[in-house]
């Protein structure tokens, strides 16, 4: 007879003496709901997301200085390191078989290898297996990862614990970032890459040994709601509400948010590689990171308040507005490269993109419930994986070629305007069979 094996020590019913001890938990819900606690472990997992996807940006002018690489070379980078976009369903599978604390303490000790090799490379190929490993670790670590976590724990305030938790990619930005460019600009960025590593490993660590793949593991409701009385029937797991993967593919509402995500991950994929450059060449090395700097603070503020936002507005319109809005932003900036021109576009897209990100993770959870959460999101997230590989490289290649800036900018904001269309378009859908 084969052995039985035991579930991830975070999975529902699985016992939580072993990392949370139960009188820390009881400690805790005299006070308030553990999903706080998960939001706070989500918030510092975006935290280091964001050192890695931003961080890159800074590193580009003292790489090309010391290396000679072209814009298209750097931007391959950054598309390598997308890859966790393309283990999105993988990365859904992998938390419920393995937990996510697993998956998240590993990331957390993958994220310092990765940035302690990209200090130590010497060579395009050592670059592209920093990008690479840097991926990985995102892949475990990542949005994906926080989201299912999220919508596990959440239900009727599942727009806000999720701005909230995404809130950590915007805290790094204007935190974390201005930091590394000062640390680069006194002790090198080889330095500055193998301290972060480090730093990321001594904050990140203690943070995900709290986390848990479900409330159930630790004999809670989402929400915080009342547990059933004895001798009534137990909790189903969080997982066994909503939509299977075969109905949600089934459905319009399922493509119309895939292209919406797609078509919006043109700019946003870009201008993570290509805009700080672009500051930089426009306003110089200080000025530009305070607009990046500008940028994470709205960001901040997008992913806090329209989280709020979600939970009292369709989540379409909000969504579709949005993204409209990061369209008109792009024109403004083609338009000028003024200082009064960068900050609104500043404002506008930081805000937008922090919207954007946490009320999309949420409606993926309204639309299709929590049943098969990881896998649907993991399918929408692998298509945009596709937009996110392709449009840094390709705006490098139209760089090189002497493409001016702005109209780059006029073609982004054509493409992001037709999210905002999908996103219009993408009502609830309502299946035979679904669950409520």
């Amino acid at each position: 007879m084969n052995k039985r094996e035991a579930p991830p020590d975070d999975a529902p019913g699985a016992s939580d003496q072993r990392t949370v001890p139960v009188t820390f938990v009881a400690r805790v819900q005299k006070h308030f709901f553990y999903g706080w606690i998960i939001v706070a472990a989500g918030f510092c997992a975006q935290m280091i997301t964001s050192i890695s996807m931003q961080g890159l940006a800074i590193y580009a002018q003292p790489l090309r200085q010391e290396f000679g690489w072209t814009a298209a070379q750097m931007s391959f980078g950054r598309s390598i390191q997308t890859v966790d976009t393309l283990l999105g369903p993988l990365g859904g599978a992998l938390v419920d078989r393995f937990g996510a604390k697993r998956l998240m303490v590993a990331g957390t000790v993958l994220y310092c290898a990765a940035f302690t090799l990209f200090g130590t490379m010497d060579s395009l190929v050592g670059f592209y297996v920093a990008c690479l490993s840097m991926g990985l670790a995102n892949s475990l670590i990542g949005l994906l990862t926080v989201s299912q976590l999220v919508n596990s724990w959440f239900s009727a305030r599942r727009s806000t614990a999720m701005g909230l938790a995404v809130a950590g990619f915007a805290v790094a930005g204007f935190v974390a970032l201005p930091l590394i460019v000062l640390a680069e600009s006194h002790v090198g960025w080889r330095l500055t890459a193998i301290g972060t590593g480090f730093a990321i490993v001594g904050f990140g660590l203690p943070v995900m040994l709290l986390v848990r793949s479900h409330p159930e593991a630790l004999g809670l409701r989402p929400d915080g709601q009342p547990v059933p009385v004895a001798g009534s029937h137990p909790p189903k797991p969080s997982g066994s509400e909503g939509l299977s993967l075969r109905q949600a593919l089934a459905t319009q509402a399922f493509w119309f948010v895939t292209a919406a995500m797609a078509f919006s991950n043109f700019h946003q994929a870009a201008l993570l590689v290509h805009l700080f450059p672009y500051l930089e060449g426009v306003s110089g090395r200080a000025v530009a990171t305070l607009f990046l700097a500008e940028v994470n603070v709205f960001n901040l503020a997008g992913r806090i308040f329209g989280g709020m936002l979600g939970d009292l507005a369709p989540k379409r319109v909000l969504l579709g507005t949005n993204v409209v809005a990061a369209a008109v932003a792009l024109m403004i900036l083609a338009a000028s490269p003024s200082v009064i021109a960068i900050a609104i576009f500043a404002a506008i897209f930081g805000f937008a993109w922090g919207t954007r990100t946490a009320v999309s993770s949420a409606l993926i959870g309204e639309y299709f419930g929590r049943r098969s959460y990881g896998k649907i999101a993991g399918i929408v997230q692998t298509f945009a994986a596709i937009v996110t590989i392709i449009s840094p490289v390709a705006v490098g290649f139209m760089l090189d070629a002497s493409v001016a800036y702005g109209q780059v900018f006029v073609a982004l904001a054509v493409l992001t305007a037709l999210s905002g269309l999908f996103f219009f378009l993408a009502h609830k859908p309502q299946p035979r069979g679904a669950t409520s």
